[in-house]
C-alpha cells in the first residue's frame, strides 16, 4: 500500500474540532473520509509499503507492544528522521489505517472523565505539544521510535534489546523522552549494558533508572555524548550503574 499524510489544514481542523468530534472518536468505523466530504484532506507519499496487520492487545499490553513494534518498524524501518517526526503522517495512521488498533489500545472512553478529554486524545491520536514526547505518545509513532532507538542488525536477534526496552514501561519512558534518545547509539548502549545487568534485577527500578537518565543529561552538558563510540558509552552506563547499587 501506499502511505499518505493528512495535509495541513486537514490536520489543524481535526485538531481544533477534537471535542466536537467527541462521539466520532468512540465509533468502531473510520469516519475521516466521511467528515471531510469532497474537500481533499490527504495526500500520497512515494513511501510504499506491505499492509501491516497488528495484534489487538488484550492482557498484556508490552507484550502486544513488543510484537507491534517489529511489525511496525520492520516494514517502515526506510524512513527518515525527518519523515518520522512529521505529525502528518502519524494522524493519517491513527485515523484511518490503524483506527481499529487505535480504538482497542487507546479508546477514547477511558479519557471522558478528565478535567480535559481533548488533551488525552490529542496525545494519543496527535502530537502533544512537548515534542520529544510527542513521538513516544502518539499510538503508532511510538511503536517505530521503540524499534529505531533499540533495533540493533549486529544481534541474532535484531530486537533483543527492544525486548529490554520494552520489558518494563518505566524504562521506555524514562529513556525515550529524553533529547538524547534520538541518538540509538547512546539508547542501544544503555540496553545493551542493562542486558548483561539482567540478571541483577533490583537495580531495574523507577528510582534507579531515574538516576541513570539524570545522569546521561548531565553527561551531555559536560561531554559531547555524539562523539563517543559505543564502548565507551557502555563503560560510562556500567560505572554509574555500579555506583547507584
Amino acid at each position: 500500500m501506499e502511505l499518505s499524510y493528512i495535509s495541513d489544514n486537514s490536520l489543524e481542523e481535526l485538531k481544533v474540532n477534537i471535542i466536537n468530534n467527541l462521539e466520532k472518536y468512540k465509533g468502531e468505523e473510520v469516519w475521516v473520509d466521511k467528515y471531510f466530504g469532497a474537500t481533499t484532506w490527504n495526500f500520497p507519499s512515494k513511501i510504499r509499503i506491505e499492509n501491516i496487520d497488528l495484534h489487538m492487545p488484550q492482557s498484556s499490553t508490552i507484550h502486544f507492544d513488543f510484537e507491534n513494534t517489529k511489525k511496525i518498524y520492520t516494514t517502515l524501518k526506510g524512513l527518515s528522521i525527518l519523515q518520522a517526526t512529521d505529525e502528518r503522517l502519524w494522524v493519517y495512521l491513527t485515523h484511518t489505517t490503524f483506527w481499529k488498533y487505535m480504538r482497542k489500545r487507546w479508546p477514547v472512553e477511558s479519557y471522558l472523565d478528565k478535567d480535559k478529554p481533548e488533551e488525552a486524545i490529542k496525545e494519543r491520536y496527535f502530537f502533544m505539544a512537548n515534542r520529544d514526547r510527542a513521538l513516544i505518545r502518539n499510538g503508532i509513532a511510538r511503536l517505530w521510535w521503540y524499534g529505531y532507538v533499540s533495533y540493533d542488525e549486529n544481534r541474532e536477534d535484531p530486537f533483543e534489546l527492544t525486548k529490554v526496552l520494552l520489558s518494563k514501561l518505566d524504562i521506555a519512558q524514562s529513556l525515550l523522552e529524553r533529547s538524547f534518545s534520538r541518538n540509538p547509539d547512546i539508547t542501544k548502549a544503555v540496553l545493551s549494558v542493562l542486558k548483561q545487568k539482567e540478571q541483577e534485577s533490583s537495580f531495574i527500578d523507577r528510582e534507579n533508572f531515574r538516576s541513570l537518565m539524570m545522569y546521561i543529561n548531565q553527561l551531555g552538558g559536560v561531554t559531547i555524548l555524539d562523539t563517543l563510540d559505543r564502548e565507551d558509552l557502555e563503560e560510562l552506563i556500567r560505572e554509574k550503574i555500579e555506583t547507584l547499587m
